[in-house]
Parts: structure tokens; sequence; C-alpha cells
């Protein structure tokens, strides 16, 4: 066999395995010309694959997907037109670098600022750069942990959320610390929840060479410090960047219902 090329054997495996993933490849290639171009489309079909069950398994606030796009944020609607702007470029930045390398920011500040709008536009623009991304309220995700016990089929779904959490490209986590409680009667959340988002920042994490392994997003209403108050610091450490640069404060003024 000529170097380069795959083995019919090598073919019928790769085809094995994508259609236990769902993905077609009954027309590709004879194993002559089977090489490097066919081999990456069907990586890249897999990856396609995954990431549309990754978000399908988004947690959305009320139960209704929302979507932003970064042509749709509007600075001139805040007393402070250039921090606006400063914070839409500063979005746009981070979703064009975690297409090249995972990394994790903060959105935080105060509520109807923008927060989560930009953060959905950091997650489709990363969606379009051919990343899994996955959206999930932790105050619903709160919701789903304590309803559990009583309904099989919602212990099945967050055995589902929790995998998809581990492994999607992009992970939004929209505000977080919204179930620790609000400002002035902040308490430990739940157990469940705690291990729970344990294990997901444990996933997301390269402990062997001390990075990112896949970008999480978080938007908050709370400090860090509030954060530590609700959970373990370990989790907030691996969560959250210590980074300014990946830190967006959006000091402006609410503006929800405008």
């Amino acid at each position: 066999m000529a170097e380069g090329l795959i083995s019919q054997q090598q073919i019928d495996r790769v085809k094995e395995i994508a259609k236990e993933k769902g993905v077609d490849v009954e027309h590709l290639a004879p194993s002559e010309q089977f090489e490097k171009d066919n081999i990456e489309q069907f990586n890249r079909a897999l990856r396609i694959k995954k990431g549309r069950k990754y978000f399908s398994m988004s947690v959305w606030p009320g139960n209704i997907p929302l979507k932003f796009e970064f042509s749709k944020w509007k600075p001139d609607l805040q007393p402070n037109v250039e921090k606006a702007k400063q914070l839409g470029n500063q979005a746009y930045k981070a979703a064009k670098s975690i297409a090249n390398q995972p990394n994790n920011y903060v959105l935080a500040g105060i509520r109807g600022t923008g927060k989560t709008s930009l953060a959905l536009a950091i997650m489709y623009q990363a969606k379009q750069e051919g990343l899994g991304v996955m959206f999930v309220s932790t105050d619903e995700l709160s919701s789903l942990i304590g309803k559990q016990y009583d309904l099989t089929d919602v212990k099945n779904r967050l055995s589902d959320i929790e995998r998809a959490m581990k492994e999607t490209d992009v992970l939004i986590l929209d505000d977080f610390g919204t179930e620790g409680g609000m400002k002035g009667a902040i308490k430990p959340v739940r157990t469940d929840m705690q291990e729970f988002m344990y294990r997901v920042a444990n996933a997301r994490v390269d402990f062997e060479n001390n990075k990112v392994k896949r970008s999480t997003i978080i938007t908050t209403n709370n400090s860090r410090q509030q954060l530590e108050s609700m959970y373990n610091e370990k989790l907030i450490s691996r969560l959250m960047t210590s980074n300014p640069e990946r830190q967006l404060a959006f000091d402006l003024k609410d503006v929800r219902g405008i």
C-alpha cells in the first residue's frame, strides 16, 4: 500500500464509527483517493454533529432559547456610549480569541446592562467558527437539580446536560450566582448543585499543563468574593479567570425594557 493511503479495513472502521455517531460517510471516495481531505471532511461532520448535540442540551431561562448578535449591540442606549462601545469591542475580540485558543471570560455588572446579550453574541460567533457551544442559566439548572429526586426524566436529562457541559468547546454560565440568593441574602449553594458544578469545572481544566481546556464564559451580578461565599473557592478558581484582560466590567446603566 502506498505511503499516506489508508487501507480498506481502516475505512470500514471509520465508517462503522461514523454510523454509530449518526454521520453519513457512504459517499466517501474509495481507498486509493481517501486521503487527508476526506479524513478532515469526516472529522468536520463529526464536530458539527457533536456541536448540535451540545447546543440542544442548553438550559434556557424559562425554557425559551435566546439569540443575540454583535450587529444588534446599541452603545447609544447608554449615557456612556464610549464605555458601551469598548465592551462590545472587548466581547468581539473574546469571540475571535476563543476560536483559536480556549480561555475563560467574566462579564460582571448590575442587571440590565447587556451582559447576557454580549455573552450570547460571543457564543453565536463561536458557533459560526465551528465550535461546539452551550448556554446554561445556572438558576434554571439549580431548579432542575432540585427536581431530579422526584422526576426520573429530569434525572436522565441532567446526566446528559452534565456531559455536554463538560465537553462543549464554549460554555456560557448565565446569571451565575443567582442560585445563591440575591444581594443581602447570599447563602451557600445547595450541596448537590455544588458537586455538579465542581465536576463540570474540573473537566474543563487541563491540570497537567495548568491551563484552560475549554472556554467558559460567566455572566454575573456578583463579586468574586460573593461567589466564593456561595461556592467552594476551588470551584470558583477553575471557572473564573483572574486575568483582568479577560474581565469585562459592565459599569453601565440598567436599560432593560428600553
